[in-house]
């Protein structure tokens, strides 16, 4: 039986490396699949790969720290698909630094896209899923939302408050059909990590750093990380709401 069968799944941050792997797993359990990114070309490539694999999508262009762009975001893909049952918020940044390294234009940006974009996207799906009697909605914190990272002041703050939204809206809507939850990837293989990985070294210092740090001795994989947001978006995870689901190789277990 198909998990998502029927249903419509937006991503934001849907051409990215994260995003585009849960739309492509979403679209082989059935569901039809919007495509939200800030970059044309990206979103267009994302969607020439979705149909080449037989999805039926859309692409559409969104800001998501601002209001106005992801109403109408919202506003266009309920026209072109008739519904949204799954929000998936992968759209993210991060920029490295201390607290006094990090300038104030790019703490706004951080906590623009990671934290009010989520807030902004979430809010703009709400009304038509409850009016629909359901839907589900993940959020994309990080372990950095969970534990602090050196020299990411900005992207912990985002992600930390990523997963106190996540689990604020599931109180104020789960009884309201609306089940949200939030997955914290950790050391996922994706040009993403790339400024951080500049912050600490370069590639040749993250290996032993993933070695030793990392029980399951590896970086996890994009594919990884969708499998697991489409099982929170499916109803075997029923049961699941307010949930902060680990998704990082054992990475914060020790």
């Amino acid at each position: 039986m198909e998990l998502l069968g029927g249903k419509v799944v937006l991503i934001t941050g849907g051409a990215g490396a994260i995003g585009l792997a849960t739309a492509l797993r979403a679209a082989t359990e059935g569901a039809s699949v919007a495509i939200a990114d800030v970059r044309p070309e990206r979103i267009a490539a994302a969607v020439e790969r979705l149909r080449a694999a037989g999805a039926t999508t859309s692409g559409h262009e969104v800001d998501v720290t601002s209001e106005a762009s992801v109403d109408q975001l919202v506003s266009d893909v309920l026209a072109e698909h008739g519904r949204i049952d799954v929000l998936f918020t992968s759209a993210g940044v991060l920029v490295s630094g201390s607290a006094t390294e990090t300038s104030v234009a790019d703490w706004q940006r951080t906590i623009g896209v990671n934290l009010t974009g989520s807030f902004l996207c979430a809010r703009a799906v709400l009304p038509s899923m409850v009016a629909a009697g359901g839907g589900a909605i993940v959020l994309m914190s990080s372990t950095s939302g969970l534990v602090a990272e050196p020299a990411t002041a900005a992207y912990c703050a985002s992600k930390g408050g990523v997963l106190m939204l996540g689990r604020q809206l599931a109180v104020d809507y789960t009884r309201r059909g609306v089940r949200v939850n939030v997955i914290c990837p950790g050391w996922i293989d994706t040009p993403f990590n790339d400024p951080a990985i500049a912050a600490s070294g370069g590639a040749e210092a993250l290996e032993p750093f993933i070695d030793a740090m990392v029980p399951l001795g590896r970086q996890g994989r994009p594919e990884e990380v969708a499998d697991v947001v489409v099982f929170l978006a499916s109803d075997q995870s029923r049961l699941m709401t307010g949930s902060v689901v680990v998704a990082d190789g054992g990475l914060t277990s020790q």
